[in-house]
């Protein structure tokens, strides 16, 4: 596969980027690439990982300019022989690939991700049916692993900080048409501000092309906005079979 040149920002230092030349094997992945820098060129590098098979969202970074998973980013899928490595966009520099994810996680609890159990006492499982509307939602949209590559890529946390971003919302949607949580007056409160709610996606999709899961999360946004215009709907739900 031959050489290439990886240019790391350091620190979050805008535009620079430090220069590393690696010798990479065809199938290596940019995480193979900075453990090969770390232990070979500059054992100060800083970048988080855990599974290394796409399933934790730690190794989260913009490469190309683009938020991705390290471990999942094949090096000869770039097509490019200089590859750019940086900390996600939006998030605190910690040092060097290393962010915080404290904005993002706040964001998140804002919708009390949480199952609020309609009937918490209840020792008897509750039935959520495949073809109803949560049933039909959660199986493409449930899988979520906090990486923040969505809230990274997002314009609108860009330029407003106290959006809540797709990840959040998506969750809160889940939750709203889940029959089995109660915790819908909250939720409703959390997503329909005018400043931090649905309301301020601009329907850029620039979520839906990074999403590590490929959830469509604009989609995710566009249903919740519709279903705001009818938001007994999801109190219809508690008064459902049993909440179940």
């Amino acid at each position: 596969m031959g050489t290439h040149v990886f240019k790391i920002a350091r620190s979050g230092a805008a535009g620079l980027g430090q220069a590393y030349s690696v010798a990479l094997e065809e199938r290596m992945t940019v995480l193979d690439a900075l453990f090969i820098i770390q232990r070979k060129q500059d054992p100060t590098l800083s970048f988080r990982c855990s599974c290394r098979v796409g399933m934790c969202g730690t190794c989260a970074m913009s490469i190309n300019w683009q938020p991705r998973l390290a471990c999942q980013t094949r090096v000869a899928t770039l097509e490019s022989e200089t590859v750019h490595v940086g900390p996600l966009p939006h998030l605190p520099v910690i040092k060097d690939l290393v962010v915080s994810l404290e904005p993002f996680f706040e964001k998140w609890k804002k919708v009390r991700p949480a199952l609020h159990a309609v009937n918490k006492g209840s020792k008897s499982l509750a039935v959520v049916r495949p073809d109803s509307e949560f049933g039909r939602q959660a199986q493409g949209k449930r899988d979520c692993i906090t990486c923040g590559a969505c809230y990274a890529a997002c314009g609108i946390v860009g330029s407003s900080k106290r959006y809540l971003g797709p990840a959040a919302i998506n969750k809160a949607m889940l939750r709203l048409l889940d029959p089995r949580d109660k915790a819908v007056d909250e939720r409703l409160d959390a997503v329909d501000g005018e400043a931090e709610g649905v309301w301020r996606c601009h329907t850029q999709f620039n979520c839906v092309a990074v999403c590590p899961k490929g959830i469509n999360l604009t989609d995710s946004i566009m249903r919740l906005k519709r279903a705001m215009l009818r938001p007994g709907q999801f109190h219809d739900k508690l008064r459902s079979a049993g909440g179940a």
